[in-house]
């Protein structure tokens, strides 16, 4: 199914990158820019007609083509990642807040709060793009219970380089993982780092790219003896911290950036266990993460003086690599009186752990939402001549309007029915 263009009920289309577990799991790009790994099961694949029996349609304009992709996400609730700086209302005043922590230099934590269709995620994909504008490197992962609990570090840094980017200072594009690490060495860095130092010179060999980008299941390539291992063990935190530490170090020391941005969503799985012994590992993560964005010394010593729990099969590997570690880190969640932030407050008392809250967007932008749709979905498909159509339908919409994500998937549906059934009373539709 490589290359194979897939559909998912939550992501929406993509293309099939690559496969692992006996092709059960498929590594999928997303329209919204992002890759995840997602089950077989999961997907339908989009069937491809043979080329004789295809008629080929006209080209649609720039701006209509533009127009139907976005109209698309909507469908699911989601908007295009390069879209998402045109396509925010209602939002001043948290996007402000936002930029500020970007910029704080001692306040590298931040929980944004909100309820399910809030608009987390969308506020998220803002903030990656803004930091990326910004000079900052960023790195993306959503917490999955399945795919990527917080209590497996290997899967969680294997996902953040998959969606890690960085907008190089010598030639202004935005480029990916082992680009950065290119860049990096050929200033001189690494050659002390007990992982990254093993790629200096080899960048041409796949496997070992994807090796140090945690692609790979196995702790160690075959045929690799001198390699040091990646262990998937819920204990080793002091492993992935010690790389993530080394990356937001080499951003901002040695490239000139500002640092790097580490974005989870999905933050309240951090909390969604079957055993104990998996809240305990994932909760000395997200510690073990705290501690090294706000460049606790400490954890430059033996991992054993840390107080945190650390993988013994590399009980001398430190969780710090160097300070600064030029980390900032962000968690969207639902709940603000979580058990993990109640935690972390009493356990991080002198470090700042702020939370910015995320309310449901008010009526006037919702409005102002809507009517954005509305003129996307008439340049996709020459629609809504009347406004009274317009108005009716969002009249309808707003008296059950809700959550931000259902409000948008309502809105395209409301205006398919109206386009569908032309004679049709809006009262009748919906």
């Amino acid at each position: 199914m490589l290359r194979s263009i897939v559909k998912h009920p939550k992501y929406g289309s993509g293309k099939v990158q690559q496969s692992r577990n006996k092709g059960f799991q498929l590594l999928v790009q997303f329209q919204d820019g992002i890759l995840r790994w997602v089950r077989i099961d999961e997907i339908e694949q989009i069937p491809k007609h043979p080329s004789k029996t295809v008629s080929v349609p006209k080209l649609p304009t720039d701006e209509n083509f533009i127009s139907r992709r976005m109209i698309e996400a909507f469908r699911m609730g989601i908007v295009p990642y390069n879209c998402i700086k045109d396509f925010t209302f209602g939002r001043d005043k948290e996007i402000q807040e936002l930029r500020h922590w970007l910029h704080t230099q001692n306040n590298n934590i931040l929980f944004l709060i909100g309820g399910y269709g809030t608009g987390k995620t969308h506020l998220l994909h803002y903030l990656y793009g803004h930091a990326l504008q910004e000079g900052f490197a960023v790195a993306f992962a959503e917490i999955d219970p399945n795919e990527t609990p917080f209590n497996k570090p290997k899967r969680i840094y294997g996902h953040l380089a998959e969606n890690f980017r960085y907008r190089s200072l010598e030639d202004g594009q935005v480029k990916r993982f082992i680009d950065f690490l290119k860049e990096v060495v050929a200033k001189g860095a690494f050659k002390d780092h007990i992982y990254f130092r093993h790629i200096i010179g080899k960048f041409s060999d796949e496997l070992l790219c994807n090796w140090i980008e945690a692609r790979e299941t196995i702790d160690r390539l075959p045929f690799y003896s001198s390699l040091p291992k990646l262990y998937d063990f819920a204990t080793a935190a002091n492993i992935y911290t010690y790389l993530l530490s080394a990356l937001g170090w080499a951003a901002k020391e040695v490239l000139g950036l500002k640092g790097l941005v580490l974005i989870f969503d999905e933050a309240e799985n951090i909390s969604t266990y079957v055993y104990r012994y998996e809240y305990q590992k994932s909760f000395n993560f997200l510690r073990a993460l705290i501690k090294t964005a706000n460049n606790d010394k400490s954890l430059l010593k033996r991992p054993i003086e840390s107080g945190l729990i650390y993988c013994r099969r590399s009980s001398s590997l430190q969780f710090l690599y160097r300070v600064p570690s030029g980390l900032k880190l962000i968690f969207a969640h639902t709940e603000h009186e979580d058990l993990t932030i109640l935690m972390l407050k009493v356990l991080f008392p002198s470090f700042p752990i702020d939370s910015l809250d995320l309310i449901h967007l008010p009526d006037v932008a919702l409005k102002e939402v809507f009517e954005h749709i509305c003129l996307l979905y008439d340049s996709a498909y020459n629609f809504l001549e009347e406004d009274l159509t317009i108005n009716a339908i969002y009249r309808k919409l707003a008296d059950d309007a809700g959550r931000t994500r259902l409000f948008v998937k309502a809105s395209v549906e409301a205006l398919d029915l109206a386009r569908a059934h032309p004679k049709k009373k809006i009262d009748d539709l919906l």
